[in-house]
C-alpha cells in the first residue's frame, strides 16, 4: 500500500513538472518587442499599425495573445518572455482606438549614469526635462513613459524621466524619478540616492 502511494505522489509530481514546463514554455512565447520596434510606435497609431511594427506574437493581455482585433484598452508586449523583472513596452488605446500613451521597463538603460545625491535635491518643480538632464547628468537618464491623452492636441501631455547613480543600473539599484506635464516638473522621487 505504502509503495502505491509513493508512486502516486512521484506521478503527481512528475505531471506537475510537465504542467509547469509547459505553461512556462507558453509564457515565454510571447516575445520579439525591440526598442527600435517601440521607436517607431506614435500616438494616434490603430491598434494594427502597431501590430504591422511589433509583431503578431510579441503582446499580450493578462497571459491572452493581442491581435489588432483586440479591443483591450491597454497592453503589454515582451522582449523575451514573461518573466519577472523582464524588459517590456506597454501601450495604451483611447475610446476610439489610437494610441494616446506608451512606456517601456528597462528596453533601454542610460549610457553612463552618475547622478548624485546633491543633484537629485537640485531639480526642482517647474524645470524643463533639458534642465533636469543637465542637472543631474546627461547619461543619466532616460525617458520611460509619455502620454498625449488628448491627442492630436499636445496639451497635457506627459512623461517620465528615470535617472540612475553611478552605482548600476540594476533593478534595485539607486535610482531618481521626474514626471512632467506641459514639460515642467510636476514632481520627483528617489529611491536610495537620498538617504
Amino acid at each position: 500500500m505504502a509503495g502505491i502511494k509513493k508512486a502516486a505522489v512521484v506521478a503527481g509530481v512528475a505531471v506537475g513538472l510537465v504542467v509547469g514546463a509547459a505553461g512556462a514554455s507558453s509564457a515565454a512565447g510571447f516575445s520579439g518587442m525591440t526598442k527600435e520596434k517601440y521607436d517607431r510606435v506614435q500616438f494616434g497609431m490603430s491598434r494594427q499599425e502597431l501590430m504591422d511594427i511589433v509583431g503578431p506574437t510579441a503582446c499580450e493581455d493578462n497571459g491572452k495573445p493581442v491581435t489588432a482585433e483586440s479591443t483591450v484598452p491597454s497592453f503589454n508586449c515582451w522582449v523575451s518572455g514573461i518573466e519577472e523583472w523582464a524588459p517590456y513596452a506597454g501601450f495604451h488605446f483611447d475610446e476610439s482606438g489610437k494610441l494616446t500613451g506608451k512606456h517601456h521597463y528597462r528596453m533601454e538603460l542610460p549610457t553612463a549614469p552618475s547622478m548624485t545625491a546633491a543633484q537629485y535635491k537640485k531639480v526642482a518643480v517647474g524645470m524643463t526635462e533639458e534642465q533636469v538632464r543637465k542637472t543631474v547628468g546627461t547619461n543619466s537618464c532616460v525617458v520611460t513613459d509619455v502620454a498625449q491623452s488628448a491627442f492630436p492636441s499636445t496639451a497635457g501631455a506627459t512623461s517620465t524621466l528615470a535617472c540612475w547613480t553611478g552605482k548600476g543600473t540594476g533593478f534595485l539599484a539607486p535610482q531618481g524619478w521626474f514626471w512632467f506635464k506641459d514639460g515642467k516638473v510636476t514632481d520627483k522621487h528617489q529611491r536610495d540616492v537620498v538617504k
